[in-house]
């Protein structure tokens, strides 16, 4: 069972006790003053749990009217966001919510009590017929013009706008304010997303509970948009207001504290006239688990170098007594003369090599345009992979796991079929090591990774992506192959993914191959 269906299934319980009351209250008719009392309990005990525990600092109290519409357009990092905006403002806040949370249990249930609104995504002329007419009437309504946040669903981190580190907003914050005639007061949570990730909840991929970050939540000055009143409405419009809005967000924002720091403006990395890729292969495996990228390389005319890592390309027993450090040297040694032909080298390195070209990219940041990771096996999915220091004393030799989740494409596999286990030990500690010096790698990386990886741990990748220093860095998950990610089921996407990353830094199209 899915993650997210096992928690649906805990809460299921408490959603029908919620459902039994709800319907309760409505049979009373006290729906309203249980709606009032159970957000006055709730703001309080909010703003408590986040002054003591996270420090809460709200800045800007004074720039929200005390009475009338206004529309509360903030930045979006976290679920925890909600929370502090409740536990924030001094005006009760009512939200708009998707409407996929209709279904969510005691979400839904917390929405209703809370008097916010369901909007269908793709356009909802009723519920925003609602919202609009609710703050006529005198509500405060935040939205989130985002629309979701960012690395929740679909929606990776790193799309977001350069200018303001944000999603682009989506134009109903524009579209509502000008139809109601209210104010804008932009807001800019800062730290939400270093305390409680996406990858915490709902994703479900990180599993520990919310950090103790302070959180800052700031209220700017109010836009108003008499100015754009004698203007037609019309798509232009509706974007440079919420173009300007974005802005205003953005400057109320600590973007160091997201839960993937940033500076923002956000720079490009720098291209390079010649870029070269080395190519590394991973644990017991054939340079065939690879070599796929190549013919994409040469076509594109890219020097590449594809060493075979000490112990590999002969026969198992050949691996027995290899050491880290020797794969880590082969490794080195290739990228020396690579370097030799090109300006800069984008490091490929599936599982192994994944944790050599981590290490490369620490040691030589001047010669290393760029990293990808492909399943690098910085976690292993057994627990039992601890126990390999004690097994490889009693066990000498071990047989390699299933690797492939379409075995009728592991016809040309030559992996040894068997790996010594002093070898394996050797891996494990070199994980260890290099889990500790994340922080190290400053270069830009793209992190690949299968949640159907049988072999390693897919939060190995979120602790890669959280660690490291780089500027510049990303994931991207696969939903259906196996650990040889380069040879199973999504491999052509895995090559025009790591192809797509090595054009980012080259200035023009390289000319003779590797």
């Amino acid at each position: 069972m899915e993650r997210q269906a096992v928690a649906n299934a805990v809460l299921w319980p408490l959603d029908q006790t919620l459902d039994l009351t709800i319907h309760g209250l409505e049979k009373l008719g006290v729906v309203q003053r249980a709606s009032e009392l159970a957000y006055s309990g709730f703001q309080r005990a909010l703003h408590a749990h986040f002054s003591h525990n996270h420090e809460l600092d709200v800045e800007g109290e004074e720039n929200i009217p005390p009475h009338g519409g206004v529309l509360l357009a903030s930045n979006h990092q976290s679920w925890l966001d909600v929370q502090v905006l409740v536990a924030s403002c001094p005006r009760r806040v009512h939200f708009i919510a998707k409407s996929e949370f209709e279904t969510w249990p005691v979400l839904r249930h917390l929405i209703q009590l809370s008097e916010s609104v369901f909007v269908h995504r793709g356009g909802d002329n009723a519920a925003l017929g609602a919202v609009v007419e609710a703050l006529r009437q005198g509500w405060a309504v935040a939205i989130f013009p985002e629309g979701t946040i960012p690395g929740e669903e679909d929606i990776p981190r790193h799309v977001v706008d350069p200018a303001t580190g944000l999603l682009p907003g989506h134009t109903g914050v524009a579209r509502l304010a000008l139809r109601a005639g209210v104010p804008i007061i932009p807001v800019g949570v800062s730290g939400t997303g270093r305390a409680f990730p996406p990858e915490i909840y709902p994703r479900l991929e990180v599993l520990r509970l919310p950090s103790s970050t302070p959180i800052r939540i700031r209220f700017g000055r109010p836009i108003v948009l008499d100015e754009y009143r004698d203007r037609p409405e019309d798509r232009a419009l509706f974007r440079e207001i919420t173009n300007r809005v974005m802005r205003e967000i953005s400057g109320l924002v600590d973007h160091r504290s997201n839960y993937v720091p940033i500076e923002v403006p956000i720079r490009q990395p720098p291209k390079h006239d010649e870029i070269g890729v080395l190519l590394l292969h991973g644990f017991t495996s054939h340079l065939n688990t690879v070599n796929g990228l190549v013919p994409h390389l040469e076509r594109a005319g890219i020097h590449y170098e594809m060493p075979v890592l000490r112990g590999h390309g002969t026969r198992y027993q050949d691996l027995k007594g290899v050491t880290a450090r020797e794969w880590y040297v082969d490794a080195e040694q290739a990228l020396m003369r690579l370097w030799h032909r090109v300006d800069r080298i984008v490091v490929v390195g599936l599982s192994m090599g994944g944790l050599v070209a981590l290490e490369l990219g620490m040691r030589h940041p001047a010669k290393i345009a760029g990293l990808v990771t492909v399943g690098a096996c910085l976690k292993f999915l057994d627990p039992a992979s601890a126990l390999t220091p004690l097994l490889s004393r009693l066990v000498k030799y071990w047989p390699s796991p299933e690797s492939f989740n379409d075995l009728s494409l592991k016809v040309n596999c030559k992996n040894y079929p068997k790996f010594p286990t002093d070898a394996f030990a050797a891996l494990y500690r070199y994980s260890r090591e290099i889990a500790k010096r994340l922080p190290e790698v400053h270069v830009p990386i793209r992190i690949l990774q299968s949640k159907k990886d049988q072999i390693v741990a897919p939060e190995a990748a979120n602790i890669i992506y959280e660690r490291v220093s780089s500027a510049n860095r990303e994931i991207v998950w696969y939903q259906k192959s196996g650990h040889e990610m380069m040879q199973d089921l999504e491999a052509s996407e895995v090559f025009e993914d790591i192809m797509e990353f090595v054009r980012q830094f080259q200035n023009r199209p390289a000319v003779g191959a590797g």
